[in-house]
């Protein structure tokens, strides 16, 4: 296979149908004929939607369609889409969170599913959803997984935990999906992520590489693009006696992961995502924290064997990109998902903007589902802050940047700020799209009542040299069964230009990519 098409060894299966056609909720192609093993396959999952009158409901913005259908079909649009915004956007997220006798206990662990838009001037904007094929989801059908999550226990029998002290990993990958050239890489937190057919949706195959690091390296699910040239920067987390972080690249896509530098570790933190520029990788390692012994012989989810140890402060450390050599900098306890961008000052000043919360509360109890049931979705209480790590200082300060507004999902203009400075970040706190001019700490915002709002995608104008000068895509569920849309705002004033509707229930997502075509 050639570097375009991602270079990677696959582990290549036939996805259900028997031309590899995308199969509707009916298990029928595109031409209309059935296929025995999807229809199975899709009955079978459908069988195992059981009474749950137990379970206090969930959250209209987490219901799916995903099992019932429709599975694709045409938005209508009201409002006028640019006439230069042409190609898709796909979005992952958890979708099922009960089948038969198995449920979720987290929000990371619901079975992921894809959606797709597909946007062309002058076209109806197609769409398209389909659960993600994986081993997990294989093993919920059949009852229950032994496979290792974040909040939900592993179906582990005594023969299982002899032969994996340390249980396998999971595949649902849930969290992010990003295009590949051929295939896309879905993504979640673990060792295990899966190669996706963006015409279908359908699962090719597991993502494999040809190179010396750690083959259960746990690496994350916000590669860093470095340039126009298609590598990618990310790290991973090496569990075991000596548990270390690893930071690669991967030169255009290839299947060999080269090593920049090792970090050390006494005990393993959450790492969600990290920040780059050109000189340097900046890894935020908050005290929430696992020591992987406790892992041995486990059932518990391994969320169970985090602690939050505030004592310990939150380490940032600045990782040279040439040589790998790293300094550390300390300051006060705070937990985050993302960062939102970093670049460098002539003095060799870093400055970091990053979404901090006061604890790891969200992640650890606001998140599980027994709480989002009986609460709704977690309230976000993180914030815009800004870090400046100086040479020669082993502390750091936090600095509040609009601290009026809390939200979550930040977005810029990969092209024209990712690594340099910025000025226009983009959130979401589920009501309401929201801008923040970090120079002047002013926050604009816009709403869609009747919608959970997700993710910003930032699509910038072709051409333009204005930071601002895009689109921002975001799927939004409705409040009420059966309606969801796929929102298009103007990223310089908040408004609304198109909106596309669907009689379907697409639920909260995470994360998602745009592709030009």
């Amino acid at each position: 296979m050639s570097a375009p098409q991602f270079g990677l060894l696959l582990a290549e299966r036939q996805a259900p149908g028997s031309a590899g056609q995308p199969l509707n909720a009916s298990g029928l192609d595109a031409a209309g004929s059935r296929d025995k093993d999807a229809v199975d396959l899709i009955s079978g999952f459908r069988a195992l939607i059981t009474d749950r009158s137990s379970l206090l409901p969930l959250p209209e913005a987490l219901v799916s369609s995903v099992l019932t259908g429709p599975s694709e079909g045409t938005l209508k649009v009201q409002g006028d889409l640019p006439d230069w915004l042409r190609g898709r956007l796909i979005r992952a997220g958890a979708a099922v969170f009960e089948l038969g006798p198995w449920a979720a206990a987290h929000w990371a662990d619901g079975l992921g599913m894809l959606v797709r838009f597909d946007i062309r001037p002058g076209e109806p904007i197609r769409w398209r959803q389909q659960l993600i094929d994986s081993e997990f989801a294989r093993q919920v059908r059949s009852g229950g997984s032994p496979l290792a999550t974040f909040g939900t226990p592993s179906q582990r029998s005594w023969l299982d935990r002899l032969r994996h002290p340390v249980p396998r990993t999971t595949d649902n990958a849930n969290v992010h999906i990003r295009p590949a050239g051929r295939h896309w890489v879905a993504m979640t937190e673990t060792d295990r992520h899966l190669l996706i057919d963006p015409a279908t949706l359908q699962t090719a195959g597991e993502l494999r590489f040809d190179d010396a690091l750690p083959l259960d390296l746990y690496m994350g699910a916000h590669p860093q693009r470095d340039g126009p040239g298609g590598d990618l920067v990310n790290f991973g987390l090496a569990y075991g006696p000596r548990p270390k972080l690893i930071v690669f690249r991967q030169r255009n896509a290839s299947p060999r992961r080269e090593s920049i530098g090792q970090l050390p570790l006494r005990a393993v933190p959450y790492v969600h995502s990290f920040a780059l520029t050109p000189g340097k990788v900046i890894l935020v390692l908050p005290p929430f924290e696992l020591e992987p012994l406790r892992l041995l012989g486990s059932s518990r989810p391994v969320g169970d064997h985090f602690r939050w140890r505030p004592e310990r402060g939150t380490r940032i450390v600045l990782m040279d990109r040439a040589t790998g050599r790293w300094t550390e900098h300390r300051g006060d306890a705070f937990f985050l998902f993302h960062t939102v961008n970093a670049f460098e000052a002539a003095d060799g000043t870093v400055t970091l903007d990053l979404l901090a919360y006061p604890d790891a509360s969200v992640m650890a109890q606001a998140m599980r589902m027994d709480s989002i049931r009986r609460r709704g979705l977690p309230v976000i209480d993180s914030h815009l802050h800004r870090i400046r790590l100086q040479a020669g200082r082993d502390s750091f300060r936090v600095e509040s940047i609009a601290p009026q507004c809390a939200f979550e999902f930040p977005a810029i203009h990969p092209g024209l700020a990712a690594g340099r400075r910025h000025r226009q970040v983009w959130g979401t706190d589920f009501e309401r799209i929201l801008k923040i001019d970090t120079d002047e700490g002013t926050v604009s915002r816009s709403a869609a009542p009747g919608l959970t709002l997700g993710e910003p995608v930032f699509v910038g104008r072709p051409g333009s040299s204005r930071e601002d000068d895009g689109v921002l895509l975001t799927v939004a569920s409705g409040n009420a069964r059966g309606h969801s849309e796929l929102i298009v705002w103007d990223a310089a004033t908040l408004a609304l230009l198109a909106r596309g509707i669907a009689a379907t229930s697409i639920p909260l997502g995470f994360h998602g990519s745009f592709e030009a075509t």
